[in-house]
């Protein structure tokens, strides 16, 4: 064979495999949604209410697959590897694309150069939260209880977003209190209930059930208003804790590379299911705020997330692992 027949060979090649890297037939197979962390965590919960409702949109499965561990680096780091043709996508979080790189010295992957931004999916309020029987009722008397037995309390950390809000408090507050790391959220509200933890600061949609059972104690929120997921738990803020204001969020994202036009695709479909009266009311019982964006937005608003949990987590005196 001369190397013209070489040349139109490859060139046959190429024009068969292209229609599958265009946004023209995109999908024409099922969508891989990766999740850094378990199943039942807020992160997890989210991803699977969307996934029905754009998998209906596109026309195709998008099915979830839960890579946890390492505060979601290894899940971002399959992504990152993944080919850019829009099959394989990032659920990411504050946790995965800013804040560990400044928790880590190495990471497997690059949280900007790695990734494209499509849209953000929720502002996540959180909570703290305290086992019954530890004898306070609101936020004033868990940090007079703190302050007076210093060091003995600890805490379970599930994401970054546990992490830095629990770190927020202390610095705010001079209180002591020991962290204890868990692959993601739902084991460590097992041992909470268990007694086997003291206190978390955390996502709403998983400790919600367990405040109504009366199993946890809900004693304040983090944002500055109240949220309608648990409308009679007061914020930090108007609990004594001054200027205390913290919110975690989560969003889309896919390999770099990925055409533009693929990606306004799925922008636009998730953009849809997240702005419907469905997504309103079950994220809102969940302690979410749908916050869709477009890529672009979305691109900006994750570099300064970056720069604010830099920030946090400096002053925090959080060291780098």
């Amino acid at each position: 064979m001369n190397i013209l027949k070489i040349g139109l060979s490859v060139a046959l090649s190429l024009s068969a495999i292209a229609p599958a890297w265009s946004a023209d037939n995109y999908p024409s197979r099922s969508v891989r949604l990766i999740v850094p962390f378990p199943a039942g965590s807020t992160t997890d919960t989210m991803a699977r209410f969307l996934s029905e409702q754009v998998g209906s949109e596109l026309g195709q499965p998008l099915v979830v697959e839960n890579k946890a561990g390492a505060q979601g680096s290894i899940a971002a780091a399959e992504v990152s590897r993944a080919r850019p043709d829009g099959y394989t996508l990032l659920v990411g979080t504050n946790s995965t694309q800013s804040a560990n790189v400044h928790l880590f010295k190495k990471l497997p992957y690059d949280p900007v150069k790695d990734f494209t931004a499509i849209t953000q999916f929720t502002m996540n309020p959180l909570v703290l939260v305290v086992r019954p029987d530890l004898p306070v009722k609101d936020l004033g008397e868990f940090l007079e209880y703190a302050k007076a037995h210093p060091g003995t309390l600890n805490y379970g950390v599930g994401n970054t977003g546990s992490l830095a809000a629990v770190q927020m408090m202390k610095g705010m507050t001079g209180i002591e209190a020991m962290d204890i790391q868990y692959s993601g959220t739902p084991q460590a509200i097992t041992d909470l209930i268990a007694g086997r933890l003291d206190f978390m600061i955390t996502d709403i949609s998983v400790t919600r059930p367990y405040i109504e059972t009366g199993k946890l104690r809900a004693l304040a929120v983090t944002p500055l208003k109240p949220t309608e997921a648990l409308p009679d738990v007061p914020t930090f803020d108007t609990s004594g804790l001054k200027g205390y204001e913290f919110v975690a969020w989560g969003g889309l994202f896919a390999p770099a590379g990925t055409d533009p036009a693929i990606v306004a695709k799925i922008n636009k479909a998730f953009t849809k299911a997240l702005n419907s009266p469905e997504a309103a009311a079950f994220l809102g019982k969940q302690g979410l705020e749908p916050a869709p964006r477009t890529p672009e937005d979305f691109t900006g608003y994750v570099a300064a997330q970056t720069i604010m949990w830099g920030k946090l987590l400096a002053d925090a005196g959080q060291p780098k692992k």
